[in-house]
């Protein structure tokens, strides 16, 4: 336990965060600290900053980290199971689909792309600070492939949501068809 009761508090509060949906300024506040206006946020940043109270939260999160690996592993090892029947009972859609699980489940294979960290573009106001922002992480030939690859992704989306839209025949204005039909029965030489 750490020796200042608000701090160990605090790591109890972090650690459990993900159960309870807690933002890190509310584990903050719930600890005994008082603070100003929305401080608190900033605050429990600076925080989570001391060594003594990460070296806490690691220790408290430990078992569940363990816990969830286990899991991971075991199920990983279904998987493999499940892969190696289907192959033998020649069952290739079944075997492609416990490899597709297992690369999703390790983390091979992402349905989305994150850039930056969680809530990293949270104060970008403009196109330039988001793009200040991704080049914080990024060479400026790694952002550009990215947004190639976000362009890719908004086309085919937009394909798949796209309506055909037949524009209708222009129609002559009203008034006008009379004219018109009467001028292609004159012969030739009196058209105007």
């Amino acid at each position: 336990m750490l020796p200042n009761p608000k701090h160990e508090q605090f790591a109890q509060h972090v650690a459990t965060s993900a159960r309870t949906k807690w933002s890190n300024g509310r584990c903050y506040t719930e600890a005994g600290f008082k603070t100003e206006d929305r401080s608190a946020d900033a605050c429990a940043a600076r925080l989570l900053t001391n060594a003594n109270v990460q070296a806490r939260i690691a220790e408290l999160i430990e078992p569940t980290v363990k816990k969830t690996r286990t899991t991971v592993d075991t199920l990983a090892e279904q998987l493999d199971r499940v892969f190696d029947g289907a192959l033998t009972a020649e069952q290739f859609g079944a075997a492609g689909t416990a490899a597709g699980l297992k690369a999703r489940l390790l983390g091979f294979m992402r349905t989305q792309i994150e850039i930056g960290s969680a809530g990293q573009f949270d104060k970008a106001e403009s196109i330039e600070d988001v793009v200040k922002t991704m080049l914080q992480d990024q060479s400026p030939s790694e952002c550009l492939e990215l947004l190639d690859v976000l362009r890719r992704q908004v086309e085919a989306v937009a394909g798949d949501h796209a309506a055909i839209v037949v524009e209708p025949a222009r129609s002559p204005t009203p008034g006008r068809e009379t004219e018109l039909a009467l001028a292609e029965l004159r012969p030739k030489r009196f058209r105007r």
